[in-house]
């Protein structure tokens, strides 16, 4: 007994272990307090020039909303920070489910949360942190909507007080469910419920359909303080909970938060969309596997048909970005409407070229499948087009002022973006670094987000200035060849497997 009480009186208290890692970190620091001021210079700058320009550019959309004449305009001025609201809290839902909220990253979960210390005096901070994260994310974005609309400035500030109560109340309710995988589904599917109510309002918004909701000062404030002490009084219950937090339901929260920071970094935008489906697949445990059928061309089209089929959720993208089309064809955008559609639709079906962006960087997987290159490289290339044309085939239908003519050029446009973006090289970090303002960059970072975005561009470009039917096609259809063009000559030889081995067998032969 006195043995046992002679031990739990030397354990630390987490005051005193932060401070011991404080301090073992510092006697090993290798930089100077001046150069720790120097980069602390250059953040805040950095941050004071995009708050300038972020700035501006709200200023110029609240100039230009305040003077449309149109009743779309009027319309999305007045109901869109409703629906901004709304998803936003559906997507703070959504997020905190799938990362954590609280994350450790490995290190700290193997060798300080392993210590006798009381976890949760260890990870109040980071619940904190979360807290914070997320109530100025619930702020910012329906604040930044709301600079368009004429409600006067106390209806603007119940909503921004609101915001900081819907976070606070997101986030303890997201820290509740984190140690029970049912009730954290639970809270990512209520996410995506959200999200959706979102898109399908802001279609109703896009229709030109306005609800003039009529709700008085007094009644918007008292609900918006009832909200932030709803927040208050959930993150004060939410907080013994994070003392019972196990190791294995904080560490793959910072092993994704470590995966999305390297492919931040890297500037990988692809590297990013792979990461966030692994770690769905991976909680997911096991799925049911499905036969492919055919062989060749038809069973790489097949199998990628199958793969596209398992993320239903991504229907809901495809649903947002078709409204925030149609929102900018109701605000008068005219040809310009082509261009946004295009870039659009690149963003929202560019995950449809994952595999495509796998074989062309593996050439060892390329061989492994024994079929030729060509036809793996157009295989996983045709069932993404097909998603782009169903999608630029919905919005051409919904738009006001659209075509056959417009549909075939946006599929194209994206179809082309999505192929030159898997087609595009990875960055090389096995060189010399390349200096930029942003500082030492590897060679092709800054180049492989271009590659994409410019083909969209570039396919979509014609229609958008005004040029005929004729042109608009001829040009759409030059980017979609020339882009299917770069990606398979970037490969190599791309001549049939069995042909390439008896000349690899004859040329050892001959070595022999």
């Amino acid at each position: 007994m006195s043995a046992a009480a002679t031990t739990a009186s030397n354990v630390p208290s987490p005051r005193a272990l932060r401070r011991r890692l404080t301090h073992a970190r510092r006697a090993h620091a290798n930089r100077t307090w001046l150069q720790v001021a120097e980069d602390a210079y250059v953040a805040i700058f950095t941050l004071l020039m995009l708050g300038v320009v972020v700035g501006a550019a709200l200023a110029q959309v609240h100039h230009e909303l305040l003077g449309c004449p149109t009743a779309g305009c009027g319309v999305v001025r007045e109901e869109l920070p409703a629906v901004v609201a709304l998803g936003t809290i559906g997507a703070v839902l959504h997020a905190l489910a799938s990362i954590g909220p609280v994350v450790s990253d490995s290190a700290s979960a193997q060798w300080v949360l392993s210590t006798p210390v009381a976890r949760g005096g260890l990870l109040r901070r980071r619940y904190a942190g979360a807290v914070g994260v997320a109530a100025a994310v619930c702020v910012a974005l329906p604040g930044v909507a709301m600079t368009g609309t004429t409600s006067p400035p106390a209806t603007v500030v119940a909503v921004l007080v609101g915001g900081l109560g819907a976070g606070m109340l997101t986030t303890a309710l997201a820290t509740a469910a984190q140690p029970h995988p049912g009730a954290r589904r639970a809270v990512s599917m209520t996410g995506d419920a959200l999200l959706a109510a979102a898109v399908a309002l802001a279609a109703a918004v896009a229709a030109g359909l306005s609800w003039d909701l009529q709700v008085g000062g007094s009644l918007t404030g008292v609900a918006a303080i009832g909200l932030v002490v709803a927040g208050l009084v959930a993150v004060a219950l939410a907080t013994p909970r994070v003392g019972r937090l196990r190791r294995a339901d904080v560490e793959p929260g910072g092993a994704l938060v470590a995966g999305l920071s390297g492919a931040a970094y890297g500037l990988d935008v692809s590297l990013v969309g792979e990461v966030l489906t692994a770690r769905r697949f991976r909680l997911m445990g096991a799925r049911r596997s499905r036969r492919g059928f055919g062989s060749g061309f038809a069973a790489v089209v097949a199998r990628e048909a199958i793969r596209l089929a398992r993320s239903p959720r991504r229907l809901l993208g495809l649903a947002g970005a078709a409204v925030v089309v149609l929102i900018g064809a109701a605000t008068g955008l005219g040809t310009l409407a082509v261009l946004l559609a295009a870039l659009a639709g690149y963003a929202a079906t560019r995950w449809t070229a994952a595999s495509l962006r796998i074989a062309w960087r593996s050439p060892g997987l390329r061989r492994a499948l024994g079929i030729d290159d060509l036809a793996i490289l157009v295989g996983l290339s045709v069932p993404g087009g097909v998603v782009a044309a169903l999608w630029a085939t919905v919005v051409t239908v919904l738009l006001p002022s659209g075509s056959t003519v417009t549909g075939v050029v946006i599929a194209l446009a994206i179809w082309s973006g999505i192929v030159r973006s898997a087609a595009s090289a990875p960055p090389r970090f096995d060189g010399p670094l390349v200096t930029s303002p942003m500082g030492a960059l590897p060679p092709g970072a800054i180049v492989g987000i271009v590659r994409g975005p410019d083909a969209a561009v570039l396919g979509s470009l014609a229609l958008t200035l005004g040029a005929g039917a004729g042109w608009s096609i001829a040009v759409a259809v030059l980017i979609a060849a020339w882009s299917l063009w770069r990606a398979i000559a970037a490969v190599g030889d791309t001549r049939p497997y069995a042909e390439r081995l008896q000349e690899a067998t004859e040329a050892k032969r001959r070595a022999s």
